[in-house]
């Protein structure tokens, strides 16, 4: 199965689609223990990405947390996570971090291709992968942003 180093926002987004329980089922994710407290913080809102947290909360036992060295952000924790557990990709949907991320040899992908991944591994159809993203574009508001267009280009 492969590994994927993931981040909040990430997180956030897949459960959005309506595919992070079938994300668990069909790839090992990894996450920090900053990313832990990210959601449990997040959670404590009363907001759609609160609620959102709190729903990743719930299945927080399908992921493998891991400790690290402590960093000032979850995004550069998770490089350090990524190379200890030889991911295959790293997860964000942080753009502002992709600079960071990018020093390392692992590749960096956002959350729209965990989807185009379930669809390629015949678990969802084309359909069901563009109707997730729309899902994900309106509750994250990304309207055009990369992470939405980067998501279009992968399933054409």
């Amino acid at each position: 199965m492969m590994r994927f180093a993931i981040d909040t926002c990430s997180l956030i987004a897949l459960q959005y689609s309506g595919y992070l329980e079938v994300t668990f089922k069909n790839a090992n994710l990894i996450i920090t223990k900053k990313i832990l407290s990210e959601l449990e913080e997040m959670g404590n809102f009363s907001d759609d990405d609160s609620s959102a947290a709190r729903e990743v909360l719930k299945s927080v036992q399908k992921m493998i947390i891991l400790e690290t060295q402590p960093k000032s952000t979850g995004e550069e924790e998770l490089i350090e996570v990524a190379l200890q557990s030889k991911c295959d990709f790293i997860v964000s949907d942080d753009i502002r971090a992709a600079s960071k991320l990018c020093t390392t040899s692992i590749p960096v992908i956002f959350s729209t291709h965990l989807l185009y991944y379930l669809y390629r591994m015949t678990i969802i159809s084309k359909d069901e992968g563009l109707i997730a993203l729309e899902k994900m574009r309106n509750k994250r508001s990304w309207k055009k942003n990369l992470i939405y267009i980067v998501g279009i280009q992968l399933f054409k």
